[in-house]
């Protein structure tokens, strides 16, 4: 989009948001296996926040968070051995609808990026907000 040349829309937003979840040291919630970090985590800053300490934030917050889901769910699963059975699984619902695809696996984030935007693009993969 180039705004010499095209209308933008420009609106109010909140930029940041002070107040969520309640959490432990842990960055656990009331929720078993509900680990949180950054804004959706509250109580962190009161009722107000610096500048600049939202990166500090999910940075500390979301380590600890990381962590202690990894320790959490390696405490409730149990050996086994890794497989691709899910991929299996996968292209044998595919082929049972008749659906024909050039994927090979199931997608973990799908693309809903606008086509009038992909259009505009300059390369050929899209890779976010064109800047």
């Amino acid at each position: 989009i180039d705004i010499t040349k095209e209308p933008m829309l420009i609106y109010p937003t909140l930029h940041y948001q002070n107040g969520g979840l309640e959490i432990n040291s842990k960055c656990e919630t009331s929720i078993p296996g509900l680990f949180v970090a950054g804004e959706v985590s509250g109580g962190v800053h009161g009722e107000n926040r610096l500048m600049g300490n939202s990166l500090l934030d999910v940075t500390v917050f979301g380590r600890i968070a990381g962590e202690n889901a990894a320790i959490f769910a390696k405490e409730r699963t149990t050996d086994g051995k890794l497989n691709l059975d899910h991929v299996k699984k996968y292209h044998k619902e595919l082929e049972e609808a008749g659906i024909v695809t050039e994927r090979i696996s199931p997608m973990i984030l799908p693309d809903y990026s606008n086509p009038q935007v992909r259009k505009k693009q300059i390369t050929t993969v899209y890779h976010g907000t064109i800047r």
